[in-house]
């Protein structure tokens, strides 16, 4: 029996920095949304701010700037919309701003805004954060009615720097206890000079969104071991456990990098706690979402996939 196998993940929060995860950390929306999340990517880019931002009755407008490029796009955000404000005709919206003290100018805070948190005063229980990232992955998830004005290719490119996975506990909560986050904070340097090095270290985590399983099965297949098991899938935990070597293997082969995970997995395919017991041909990774990752001269989209070959005991991008 040969049998091919493909998973694609996707990103159901969002990309935030480590500044906003000490914020979302006790946010019971982190705690339903990524309740199935056991893969993540700590990446680094230079940060994104909020600039100009304008609220009416019915529309939060302002732009995305990254300060170190210089690129800016504009968005209008519709407020009434699911899973911004649901309740219609509020009297009374706040907007609380956090600003960025790495950059902050004083002669005009309105140009370095990282957070905006919506609350409704009616409503004690009902906070918003908004981020930059939060606009960004509404235009391509449409999650969101969102309108944006420019090119956000190069706000969604970053470098990886660490590939982890969280099995046995929730995600968040291995992030924040896990030493290998705390020693890349205190060891990273930033892109952009004078930065707070937590602004521009992101998380991404991502969580099974489909998988698609081939199989070429014979007569003989039918007496070589349980009916059943000839269309059974591998559990989901074997899958996040061989994808994160299969990406800590891809991106270590970089001729001009070295990953900040310890273990690299060189022997992959061949492993434990993966899908190499499976005996899979071909294992095959994607992530859904407009993101690019790159690392040394390693470079990752949505329009390509991680092809696993057992017999070759190869990991190239396709």
């Amino acid at each position: 029996m040969r049998k091919t196998i493909q998973v694609e993940f996707k990103n159901p929060l969002g990309i935030f920095n480590l500044d906003d995860f000490s914020y979302l950390y006790n946010d019971k929306e982190l705690k339903r949304i990524a309740e199935d999340s056991s893969l993540y990517f700590i990446l680094q880019r230079p940060c994104l701010i909020f600039r100009n931002i304008k609220c009416s009755t019915k529309f939060l407008t302002g732009e995305i700037s990254q300060p170190l490029t210089g690129i800016n796009i504009k968005f209008q955000l519709p407020l009434y919309q699911k899973d911004v404000i649901e309740t219609e005709n509020i009297s009374n919206i706040e907007l609380h701003l956090c600003y960025n003290k790495s950059l902050t100018n004083k002669e005009n805070l309105n140009d370095f805004i990282d957070v905006i948190i919506i609350k409704i005063p009616e409503e004690k229980n009902f906070t918003k954060l908004i981020t930059p990232d939060t606009i960004l992955r509404s235009r391509y998830n449409k999650n969101w009615k969102v309108n944006i004005e420019g090119e956000t290719k190069k706000l969604l490119e970053f470098d990886v720097k660490y590939i982890g996975h969280s099995v046995k506990q929730f995600i968040a909560k291995r992030i924040k206890n896990h030493s290998n986050i705390q020693r890349i904070l205190t060891t990273s340097l930033p892109i952009q000079k004078g930065m707070q090095i937590s602004k521009e270290l992101c998380i991404c985590l991502l969580e099974i969104n489909d998988i698609l399983e081939a199989k070429t099965i014979s007569p003989n297949d039918y007496g070589s071991e349980n009916n059943s098991n000839l269309l059974k899938l591998p559990n989901e935990e074997s899958i996040y456990y061989d994808a994160e070597k299969a990406y800590i293997n891809f991106f270590s082969k970089s001729k001009n990098n070295l990953l900040e995970n310890k273990d690299l997995y060189a022997s992959y395919p061949k492993g434990t706690n993966g899908l190499f017991d499976e005996k899979y041909e071909n294992i095959i990774y994607n992530i859904h979402d407009e993101i690019t990752l790159k690392y040394g001269d390693k470079e990752l989209n949505n329009k390509n996939v991680i092809y696993v070959n057992r017999k070759l005991k190869t990991v190239e991008k396709k």
